[in-house]
């Protein structure tokens, strides 16, 4: 089973981060078929996030991905 390499790169501080997913598994859920928990039951937050983003941009729709340290920094009012 191949995987697919998803990169997003953040808005504010040009990062890039890259996840590895069963190849199948991610095209159920970028097509819009299914949930993304529901696809991924045991993916962390920060990942989920990442695919979200990644889905959305593929399908062309507003995108806006920050890495988990950049989303830490907004959350903190700095």
């Amino acid at each position: 089973m191949a995987d697919t390499v998803v990169e997003m790169e953040c808005r504010q501080c040009d990062s890039v981060d890259r996840l590895s997913v069963p190849s199948n598994s991610y095209e159920v859920y970028a097509g819009g078929w299914e949930n993304i928990s529901l696809v991924f039951p045991t993916m962390l937050k920060d990942d989920r996030e990442l695919l979200m983003q990644a889905a959305r941009k593929g399908r062309g729709d507003f995108h806006w991905y920050l890495c988990p340290t950049c989303w830490e920094k907004m959350g903190d009012g700095e």
